[in-house]
């Protein structure tokens, strides 16, 4: 009976240091390792998806819109005007209105990006969140 004991007791010891090894400590998450000059470009999207905090949400309405992303620290996306920096998979862009749109690249090829995203109006109090795949042109 002791040995059974022992082994119960030692099955819940690696139960409970594998829990805690698969929790994260970081809020936030880091994309896949890309290069300012892997992104430079023109992406055109071919899926998305998004939801914002007044509860609405879409899928596929941006499918052909084309983010431009320059080499001088410009980028444009649906008529709009952004800075962008990188850093860890992370693209940032962020605009004069006081809106920071956090772009994590879950993966890259040289034709194809997908990742995820959150966009915050600071002045507005306003969230959105989605996903989107973007196919080089």
């Amino acid at each position: 009976m002791k040995k059974l004991k022992n082994v119960w007791l030692f099955l819940s010891f690696i139960l409970m240091v594998a829990g805690m090894a698969s929790c994260s400590t970081d809020d936030d998450p880091t994309g896949v390792e890309v290069s300012k000059e892997d992104i430079i470009g023109n992406w055109q999207v071919t899926a998305n998806d998004w939801t914002n905090s007044e509860e609405e949400s879409n899928r596929n309405d941006h499918v052909g819109q084309t983010l431009s992303v320059k080499n001088d620290g410009t980028a444009s996306f649906r008529g709009e005007s952004f800075s962008w920096t990188l850093s860890k998979g992370v693209l940032t862009l962020s605009d004069n209105r006081g809106r920071n749109i956090r772009v994590v690249i879950l993966s890259y090829t040289e034709e194809e990006i997908q990742a995820s995203y959150d966009c915050t109006f600071e002045s507005e109090m306003y969230t959105e969140e989605g996903n989107y795949t973007f196919k080089r042109v």
